[in-house]
């Protein structure tokens, strides 16, 4: 079966359109809960985990090591949920990290913007002036995450296969308009597809694995063979070249291990400058 893939500028408008669209379908619906099932894996706290989701870099913020430590180990787990199939998956990014899967369908709903409004300042008890400044503030630091974490602009429209705004439709509109389009034959799971998402969901557990000891690592999967890209001193090569192929074979699946090492040409110039 199809996968869903939910966006909205409103995490609860998203979740109750996420709701409906699963019941109506008949699948099961993957939120924020799903973060319980990290945090119990990789023993980290959840309330970290969402700001994950939701904080651009920042000197205030998490560290950029632990930021995407904390989002490879979301991703993991969320593409594994999503090799299940039959699922509406909504406020944990997926849209992001399933491009190249045809069988998902990425969805992006844009709240009634007058009750977004509303909706904001009654949260946040501030004037509708300032609830007008606090949503732009929001997509703008939306946009800031997502370049900064896939070097994609989630707002970018053409990153989705439907834009409902719920301006003049009605939610039920929109989840019937779902419902009927995850029907549609070009979402239908077919053998690349299904490849794909189980390659994707392998390079995010070998990866997960991987940045625990060495953060700067890009892994792509190809059925049991896994490539690893990474950067090192000359001296350092050898060794960070066996670490890695030890601990990526000893993961499920992994057959082959390719590790391409490019020099790491910042700390070169760190060290020459001693």
């Amino acid at each position: 079966m199809s996968i869903i893939i939910i966006a909205s500028d409103s995490y609860k408008t998203g979740r109750e359109i996420s709701e409906k669209v699963a019941e109506a379908a008949g699948y099961d619906c993957v939120d924020r809960e799903l973060l319980k099932s990290v945090s119990e894996k990789y023993n980290v706290p959840e309330a970290k985990l969402i700001r994950t989701l939701e904080e651009p870099p920042s000197f205030m913020g998490l560290s950029s090591k632990l930021r995407n430590l904390y989002l490879a180990y979301i991703q993991e787990v969320t593409l594994s949920r999503l090799l299940e199939d039959n699922v509406v998956c909504h406020g944990l990014a997926a849209h992001l990290y399933v491009l190249g899967v045809s069988h998902a369908l990425k969805v992006r709903i844009l709240s009634d913007f007058e009750k977004l409004i509303n909706e904001t300042t009654a949260q946040e008890n501030v004037a509708r002036e300032k609830a007008i400044n606090l949503i732009k503030k929001r997509e703008t630091l939306k946009k800031r995450w997502s370049l900064a974490s896939f070097n994609v602009d989630e707002n970018e429209p053409s990153g989705y296969d439907l834009v409902i705004s719920l301006n003049q439709i009605e939610p039920g509109e929109a989840v019937k308009t779902v419902v009927d389009t995850v029907g549609y034959r070009k979402f239908e799971p077919m053998t690349y597809s299904i490849k794909c998402l189980k390659d994707k969901e392998l390079a995010g557990r070998v990866r997960a694995a991987l940045m625990e000891k060495f953060s700067d690592v890009k892994v792509q999967a190809n059925g049991s063979t896994v490539i690893v890209e990474t950067r090192a001193l000359k001296r350092d090569k050898r060794k960070k070249t066996e670490t890695i192929k030890k601990l990526a074979g000893e993961i499920k699946d992994v057959g082959l291990v390719e590790v391409h090492v490019f020099k790491d040409i910042f700390r070169q110039a760190v060290e020459s400058n001693r």
